[in-house]
């Protein structure tokens, strides 16, 4: 998925960025390393957890997961 790449369907904490689109960890409460998945309907950057999103996880190695 790009970072242009448009999530609906998603809870209220999903959508904010403020937990995984996949799992729903909720990361003010877990620390766990998260990625970059696309923007919600609102225009808020989205994440996924490393675990759940491998693939993407892959793709910003060399960068900074936050």
């Amino acid at each position: 998925m790009s970072g242009d790449t448009i999530i609906t369907g998603l809870t209220a904490p999903q959508a904010d960025g403020l937990a995984c689109v996949v799992c729903g960890a909720d990361y003010l409460r877990v620390r766990i390393p998260h990625v970059p998945l696309g923007r919600s309907v609102t225009g808020s950057q989205v994440f996924a957890c490393v675990g759940c999103c491998p693939d993407d996880a892959r793709h910003a190695a060399g960068g900074v997961l936050r």
